[in-house]
């Protein structure tokens, strides 16, 4: 047997070996993957499982761990490696959370019949089971005892009932006996989903902990991994936001973390939104659907724009340059089961009129007027084609292929009310060389639609919407370099906006993460977009608190006095002052300096506060500034330090002794026949960050505090820098 020892320093779990089974895995792979794919996927795979518990130490022992990629990317792929890895080194069961919906049990399922059980080759290494009830207790057990030791695989909808039963099963002494404390293995697939507790919010109001609520599937979770001795539950996900800002006390709070590599001709936000914005078409507002606010009475132009272009993306790709057997089209009008019905109607009946004027030959007034608009969509159809000098063909070529194509359409409405049309709901991928799906939570977080090249998406947004949530609606990600040319993706403006600022959001998150190599010892802060919420409220303690970086944050720095006068006054007199403005009094004259932005950040390191809100800010705000600098347009290069009253004496502060506080910073405005003050809080610039230096002298009724000068900042975040800034305390 080949065992390869793989070195990783690590103080947790172990090192693990790359057998057999992993092996003959990846030699699979490498005939989809490049070499240097395969290497990076073997390294981020035993990264996962060194943080993992032992399986060879038979003792008591778990460990959450927390595995992000992006939407798309190829999370299976890594699941479904550290599962053959689990497989070599001892792991004797693993469970997979594998979605909410019985499609994406199936879609799991299948997935690891065809890479892990190859067929039956593999079948004397690993034994699949899916949903198992009570009933499957005594074939499991068996299993188990089997002289070859395979790994047990379960797939397991995530829903309480399913769980629960699974939990009973493990806690069955004679099942519990023969597990004894192997390592068993959790992968939760979309653990940001259902997983999590969503009284959380609601508990951190209560005053005792036998007050606290949970939801079924969350407790379920809890009583699976309490009928477990040994075992490791890891956390996949593209939108990592609630596992990371739940509350380190709970259960399914990550300690570790992995972030995964995606292979090279990976399209995902960056390539829609940031790389190539010509792939994204922008839906006019009276063509945006809303149940209430626009119920659409009439199928939209801009629908049948997409669907045109879909048949000649089908007819370029497929027929033509023959890269790909079949292309897919998603439509995602509404949460709502009657909007996708509706718009699988309209599909349907074009779909039907297109193939019934097309049959009746070219002498016929509709089949002229087809062909007319057709081609009044071929411009967009060619067009990333033209613009980055690939050949492309003519319209009459493409006509050629447009009616066997819409013959040989096949139009699915994937929801959950029609049993044979959702969740049971098989899709032939090969059957067709044009498919078009039509629904909205089935084909939601975790589904793949194959070959998927034009999406259309006209929901309406009321109000803020959550970052992990818009994101999992992406399917449009994956791996198209064979058609992204003849890929599209309809949304309404506003739409547009979210997806661009969270993927330039996503990435800084993603940097963070790699930046720390354990989430135990980093305060756990998201930077997003002020146009989104960080994840569903409803999941987050009460001591997750949102606020914004925006407008001033004045700052209260007295519990380290004699070092921050030390270094203020050293920072001071290496500068050279200019004068703000003249507003004629010493206390109101104000001098600044434009510094470098790697000084400013110099600058907040060295200034100290020892009061938890404020050094959580300064922490925040560096992380911030950290994060503008690496921005490939426009990165911030400057601030700007204001000595406010530089020439005249510290300036008379109210000051609360419990709170240890100013009760004001600020001056205010003033207008006298001499001379008007905009007020402090106007002595600033907008095009970056200000900080502002005050000297003050404490006025209060404590003789230890009474008359004592210090310096304290405030910070000034401009409007078109403001971004959500989401901390959870201790």
């Amino acid at each position: 047997m080949e065992i390869e020892i793989v070195k990783k320093k690590s103080n947790i779990g172990f090192s693990p070996e790359i057998g057999d089974m992993t092996h003959e895995l990846l030699s699979r792979l490498s005939e989809k993957v490049d070499s240097e794919g395969i290497d990076v996927l073997k390294k981020e795979t035993v990264d996962i499982l060194s943080k993992c518990t032992d399986p060879n130490k038979r003792e008591c022992q778990s460990v959450t761990n927390l595995v992000v990629g992006y939407v798309q990317s190829g999370k299976t792929m890594s699941f479904t490696t550290l599962s053959a890895l689990a497989h070599d080194n001892g792991f004797r069961v693993i469970i997979y959370f594998a979605g909410t919906k019985n499609n994406l049990l199936s879609q799991t399922t299948k997935r690891l019949r065809k890479d892990l059980i190859n067929g039956n080759v593999n079948s004397k290494h690993y034994k699949l089971f899916e949903n198992p009830t009570k009933n499957d207790s005594q074939r499991i057990r068996n299993a188990l005892s089997l002289s070859s030791k395979p790994t047990i695989l379960i797939t397991v909808l995530k829903h309480h009932k399913y769980i629960s039963e699974l939990a009973a099963m493990f806690d069955n002494v004679q099942i519990k006996n023969t597990v004894a404390k192997s390592g068993v293995l959790i992968i939760d697939d979309e653990a940001d989903q259902a997983s999590l507790n969503g009284y959380a919010y609601k508990n951190s109001k209560s005053q005792e902990w036998e007050d606290d609520e949970y939801t079924t599937t969350y407790s379920s979770i809890l009583k699976l991994r309490g009928a477990l001795d040994n075992h490791s539950y890891v956390q996949y996900t593209a939108t990592p936001q609630g596992p990371l800002l739940i509350s380190i006390m709970d259960l399914l709070s990550p300690k570790h973390h992995t972030v995964l590599t995606p292979g090279k001709g990976y399209t995902g936000g960056k390539t829609f939104f940031c790389d190539h914005p010509g792939l994204v078409i922008t839906i006019q507002p009276e063509q945006v659907y809303h149940t209430k606010h626009n119920d659409l009475t009439n199928c939209p132009d801009s629908l049948v724009n997409a669907l045109q272009l879909h048949i000649m993306g089908v007819a370029i790709i497929v027929n033509i340059k023959e890269k790909e057997s079949f292309l897919s089209m998603m439509v995602h009008a509404d949460r709502e089961q009657d909007a996708s019905e509706k718009f699988y109607g309209w599909i349907k009946n074009l779909i039907d009129a297109w193939a019934n004027m097309l049959a009746n030959g070219e002498l016929d007034p509709g089949y002229q007027e087809l062909k007319l608009s057709f081609q009044s969509n071929y411009e967009e159809a060619i067009r990333l084609y033209k613009s980055h000098e690939e050949d492309y063909p003519s319209f009459e070529e493409i006509w050629e292929y447009v009616h066997d194509i819409i013959l040989d359409t096949n139009i699915e409405l994937v929801i959950s009310r029609n049993k044979r049309q959702g969740e049971n709901k098989e899709i032939d991928w090969s059957s067709s060389c044009s498919h078009i799906l039509v629904g909205a939570d089935m084909l939601n977080r975790g589904f793949t639609v194959e070959h998927l090249a034009v999406t259309y998406m006209p929901r309406y947004s009321v109000g803020k919407s959550t970052a992990d949530t818009i994101q999992q609606r992406c399917r449009f990600f994956g791996y198209k370099k064979n058609y992204l040319w003849s890929c599209r993706v309809f949304l309404p403006f506003e739409a547009i906006l979210e997806y661009r600022e969270y993927v330039e959001h996503e990435e800084e998150m993603r940097n963070w993460l790699l930046e720390n190599k354990s989430l135990e010892d980093v305060e756990r802060l998201l930077l997003i977009s002020n146009r989104l919420n960080a994840t569903r409220k409803n999941i987050l303690s009460k001591n997750t608190v949102t606020t914004k970086l925006s407008g001033w944050r004045k700052m209260n720095a007295f519990q380290a006095i004699s070092e921050n006068t030390s270094f203020i006054e050293n920072f001071l007199s290496k500068h050279e002052w200019k004068l703000y403005e003249d507003y004629k009094t010493t206390d109101r004259n104000h001098a600044y300096v434009k510094i470098p932005i790697q000084e400013l950040i110099e600058f907040l390191t060295e200034f100290k506060f020892q009061n938890m809100p404020d050094a959580a800010r300064k922490q925040a705000t560096l992380r911030y500034i950290k994060y503008l600098t690496t921005k490939t347009s426009s990165p911030l290069s400057h601030a700007y330090i204001i000595h406010m009253a530089y020439k005249g004496d510290a300036r008379l502060r109210a000051f609360n002794v419990e709170t240890q506080r100013l009760v004001n910073l600020h001056s205010g405005r003033s207008t006298t026949e001499s001379s008007v003050y905009p007020g402090d809080a106007a002595i600033k610039f907008e095009d970056s960050l200000t900080i502002q230096i005050h000297k003050v002298k404490l006025k209060c009724d404590s003789l230890i505090w009474s008359g004592r000068e210090a310096y304290t900042i405030a910070i000034y975040y401009p409007e078109d820098f403001a971004i959500n800034y989401v901390e959870t305390e201790e």
